[in-house]
Parts: structure tokens; sequence; C-alpha cells
């Protein structure tokens, strides 16, 4: 295959995007806040249910949760890629203090590294000439070598807030809509137990799309996990309802 062709390929590869979708770097947050809606609210709705409280409070109830839960964990996974950020700012400082401080130390370093990898030899000599004749590669080297980071993994911290927010909102909401919507007072309970496993399947299906990995078994563990909370919050509610006597 000619350098043309060879271009041609690697552009038409790339633009597949085999290795995940376009989104595969928001896939944590996405599952992360979808789950924790979907779980968190749901169990609201089922301890309200089981302490047979009146439907008003699991309105109520829901919506301050979906906000302020939401608030939360978007801030929080905010704050976290913050800290990530900061942390690789500082550790890249220190590595470019180094490489002046002590350049054959850290030159052996990256010797050792790619001795590891199987280099040796003049392959081994040549490799670490290239990296460490250009310090921005040496440190970027030493960075993802040595520590195991990537500036990628820092970056967008607010993006990554914002859509584990809105993935906490949407499928927050799912649980409490059947009572916000004119279903039958008998039958509420029961479409919101039915819309929250298709909506705990969907998530699990989207990791699994995108990870590629358990397709079938990463869904079931993820609305095995929801309802088991969903049981254990009913089953509180069951013991409020008849240790306390709650009745609103």
């Amino acid at each position: 295959m000619d350098q043309a062709a060879l271009t041609k390929a690697l552009q038409e590869h790339q633009a597949s995007e085999p290795h995940g979708g376009g989104f595969g770097s928001y896939i944590h947050d996405i599952v992360y806040g979808a789950n924790d809606g979907i779980v968190t609210t749901f169990a609201i709705v089922s301890g309200v249910n089981g302490a047979d409280l009146s439907p008003s409070v699991v309105v109520i109830m829901g919506l301050a949760n979906v906000l302020a839960d939401g608030l939360s964990m978007g801030l929080g996974n905010f704050l976290s890629s913050r800290s990530k950020r900061d942390n690789y700012r500082r550790i890249f400082k220190e590595e470019q203090q180094e490489i002046i401080d002590i350049p054959e130390i850290e030159r052996e370093e990256i010797r050792e590294i790619y001795r590891k990898k199987g280099f040796s030899g003049t392959d081994l000599e040549t490799v670490t000439s290239v990296i460490t004749a250009d310090k921005k590669v040496w440190v970027d080297t030493m960075m993802r070598e040595e520590h195991g980071l990537t500036p990628e993994d820092t970056e967008h911290a607010g993006l990554h807030g914002l859509v584990t927010f809105c993935a906490f909102v949407v499928f927050g909401m799912i649980p409490i809509a059947p009572y916000l919507l004119p279903v039958s007072a008998g039958n509420r309970f029961v479409v919101t137990i039915a819309a929250t496993g298709i909506a705990l399947l969907v998530v699990g299906l989207l990791r699994s799309y995108v990870t590629r990995e358990r397709m079938l078994r990463g869904p079931l563990e993820i609305l095995f996990i929801g309802m088991v909370c969903a049981i254990a919050a009913y089953g509180v509610g069951v013991m409020l309802r008849g240790f306390v006597g709650v009745a609103l």
C-alpha cells in the first residue's frame, strides 16, 4: 500500500471511531448521573409507597431530590475534575523542574521505561535521544508513562459536571413521572416500577454499547443494583409505617 492510500485508510479508520462513540469520554458522567438519578429517586418513591404516604409526598420529595442531588453530583464531578487538573499541573511543573535540575536521572528514567517495553541496544538509545531532545515531549512522556496522566483526562471540567447533572435530572424524573402524568392512582407504582426497570436497562445498554463489553451482563448488573436499593427503601417505608406510625 502506497503512502497516499495508507493515509486515506488511516483517516477512514479514525473517522469510524472503532474504539467507542464520540461521547465515550463522557460515558462515565452519563452512567454515573443517570444511574444515581434513577436509583435515588426510585428509592424515594418506593419508600413513600412502603410507608403508604400521600402521592403528593412522592412529587415533593422526588422533585427536591432531582434538583438538589443533581446539583450536588454535577458540582461534585466538576470539583473532582478541577482537582485532577490542578494535580496534573502540579506534577507537570515538578517534572519540568526535575528535567532542568537532574536531567541525567530523568533521562535514565526514560531509558528504563522503554527498556521495560522491550527496547534494547541502539533502538533503546535512539528512542531515548529522540524523546529527550524535545522537553515538551519529554515531560509529556514522563506524565503518561510514570504517572499515568494525560491532558485529556483533565479537560472540560465544567462540561463533565453539566453532563452529570443533566443525566441525573433526565433519568431521575422517570420514577416520578407517573405521579405527574394522568396515570390512575392504583397503577402509578406499577408503572413506575416498569419505567424504572426499562430506564436502568437503557443505561446499562448505553454503557455496554460504548465500552463494547458485557452487552448482556452489564445492563442486568445495573438493573439488579437498582432493584436491591428499591426493595431496601420499600422495606424501610413499611417498617416506618408499622413501628413509627407515619401518616401524611
